[in-house]
């Protein structure tokens, strides 16, 4: 369908309301205010009509009519994830709480990546994450983070959480791996996972013991793989091997840099085609690609094996998460989001409430006359204009185009928009963050009844390397096998296996996402589970009560690669687009080329922090 500049957002007429006040519009009929988005299932994430204005302008290059401004601000703040909300909080440090600041995001709720989700079954409220969640270990270290933290009253030493299971495995259930016959010949079903222990074992700095190697050989020798295979499997895991020896040190830290993983495993470490399907997930959750995606040196990062004379594991700071990261909170690092719109907006927290997580935000006092701090959602902004002492921005919301002033203006979304909405930014800048070509994935929750089929099967947590949903794990539960619970489920749609570049795999994904239905994506998770699950006796028509679809299909930032040679100077060239131009500033994780809830923070800091005050 093509969008014209007349049309927009689900096909409604495109109008300028210039005698209406957004604040009236807010409440007129057929508002949304009074839904509480975290309860709301089916497509979440990039919902139905978060990026169809985008997607005229940058696609389609369509152009629209200018209309007189109504409003005016100290700040404008466009995005409303955990950059864009602390952006606007350092703003009140640095400039005053009195000063005006809008914030406009294009989704029905605030947080960006860091949404939550939440079930109700059996009268029982459950609580979870619907994008960003971990924190990532350098996040003490950052002088941002932690001032944010500390204003915010989130200490880190108080919020550590347990490692991922652990309360599961006290109950006797660990890992398993499933096997599909359409890539290893046979359904089958295998307790334990002793190759994520080898993992594990490596990134503790840790040699993998003669016991480990046992267990290893013990579940390789049952699994569907050819003998050759589970020698190569072996062999590599056990490190004893160095598969480049006799390369000199400087040409193997090269060949680490520029080889892709799997292109090693299967040229020196000598893995066959079923022992390379068996692996090549291992780095999804890290990365947004399999193991033909990433090179050698990112896969011994994460702790994956390469043998001997590799360097030790040190993960990239740079990851959102990683071996290394933890999660603190239930709803992940929605929480960060719940306290900054808490303190940005005071009375969107119910009288008496003390703990942003269990407390229920009034979205329709996010957006109030009267307010120093607006927070607009379903607002698409499609133009920032500098002048000479302001800049106009233009959205699109319900329907209309509106047009506010600002003193200063903080774009912190997608930054390969930025080029299309700030079109006056040097050439340099956009064509750096028009490089921004982000990662899709989905995060899928489905809230069960019981977790009697994962008790029964003695596992918590369950690998797929080769089917949709790679990463299966039951999330903490408050009961016992009887009780509800969250399922969380991964996927990445990044065409595995194709030896494509990055870029190249992350915009076929995306494609693919936004073209697929969620009544088709629920019923392919629906027949996942049935299959995985069935030697517990699982059944998706009796045991699911809920499915949320977290569809992102712009997810994990674009992080450089040395397997790429252009990215050689991205980097740097997006320290330098997040300059922006005039009064207009460019923060958000993309501008640091990470995915990182340390990166968003950070470069909001910054942002802030380089505004003229005399502007």
């Amino acid at each position: 369908m093509t969008i014209t500049r007349r049309d927009f957002l689900n096909g409604t007429a495109l109008t300028v309301a210039a005698g209406l006040a957004p604040g009236r519009l807010l409440a007129a009929p057929g508002s949304a205010t009074g839904s509480y988005p975290p309860a709301l299932t089916g497509l979440r994430g990039n919902h139905a009509g978060t990026y169809t204005l985008a997607h005229s302008l940058a696609r389609e290059g369509a152009t629209y009519p200018g209309v007189l401004a109504r409003e005016a601000y100290d700040l404008v703040v466009v995005g409303g994830g955990i950059s864009g909300l602390a952006a606007a909080w350092f703003y009140q440090r640095r400039f005053g709480a009195s000063r005006r600041i809008l914030i406009l995001d294009n989704h029905d709720d605030f947080g960006g990546h860091a949404k939550r989700n939440e079930f109700t079954v059996r009268g029982r409220r459950l609580v979870t994450y619907g994008g960003s969640a971990d924190m990532p270990p350098s996040a003490n270290d950052n002088a941002a983070v932690r001032t944010l933290l500390a204003g915010l009253g989130l200490a880190p030493t108080a919020q550590a959480r347990a490692l991922p299971g652990e309360d599961y495995e006290r109950r006797g259930l660990g890992r398993a791996v499933f096997f599909d016959a359409g890539h290893f010949g046979r359904d089958q079903w295998l307790a334990g996972d002793p190759y994520a222990a080898v993992v594990d074992t490596r990134v503790r700095g840790a040699v993998v013991s003669t016991e480990a190697a046992d267990t290893l050989r013990g579940f390789l020798a049952k699994a569907p793989l050819p003998a050759a295979d589970r020698d190569a499997l072996l062999r590599l895991a056990q490190g004893a091997t160095d598969f480049l020896a006799g390369m000199p040190a400087e040409t193997r830290r090269i060949y680490l840099q520029s080889t892709r993983y799997a292109a090693f495993l299967r040229d020196k470490a000598g893995v066959g085609l079923a022992g390379l399907r068996f692996l090549r997930s291992r780095s999804q959750d890290a990365y947004a690609l399999d193991a033909d995606g990433i090179s050698v040196a990112q896969a011994i990062a994460i702790g994956l094996p390469a043998g001997a004379g590799m360097p030790d594991p040190v993960v990239d700071g740079r990851l959102g998460k990683s071996p290394g990261s933890r999660q603190w909170f239930a709803d992940g690092n929605a929480t960060l989001a719940r306290a900054l719109v808490a303190q940005l907006v005071p009375p969107v927290l119910p009288a008496g409430a003390k703990a942003v997580g269990d407390a229920r935000i009034d979205y329709g006092k996010l957006d109030q006359d009267g307010s120093s701090v607006r927070i607009r959602l379903n607002s698409t902004a499609i133009s920032v204009e500098p002048d000479v002492r302001i800049t106009r921005v233009t959205y699109g919301w319900q329907g209309n185009l509106q047009r506010v002033e600002a003193q200063h203006v903080i774009v912190a979304g997608y930054g390969m928009m930025v080029p299309f909405i700030v079109p006056t930014l040097p050439a340099a800048a956009k064509t750096a963050l028009r490089s921004d070509v982000k990662a899709p994935l989905v995060y899928t929750k489905v809230a069960l009844d019981n977790w009697r089929a994962f008790d029964t099967l003695k596992a918590w947590r369950i690998h797929a390397p080769t089917m949709a949903y790679s990463d299966l794990w039951l999330e903490p539960a408050a009961g016992g096998p009887d009780d509800p619970v969250v399922l969380h489920m991964l996927y990445v749609p990044t065409v595995p296996d194709s030896g494509m570049q990055a870029r190249e795999r992350f915009r076929a994904g995306r494609a693919f996402l936004l073209g697929t239905p969620f009544d088709v994506l629920e019923r392919d998770i629906r027949a996942q589970l049935d299959r995985m699950l069935a030697p517990g006796s699982f059944r998706a028509e009796r045991d699911i009560r809920g499915i949320t679809v977290n569809r992102w299909a712009h997810g994990y930032s674009y992080m450089p690669s040395s397997l790429v040679p252009d990215d050689a100077g991205l980097q740097a060239a997006l320290e330098q687009a997040g300059l922006g131009i005039g009064n207009i500033r460019i923060a958000g994780a993309d501008v640091a080329g990470s995915p990182s809830v340390t990166a968003a923070i950070d470069q909001a800091q910054r942002a802030v922090l380089s505004l003229r005050a005399d502007t």
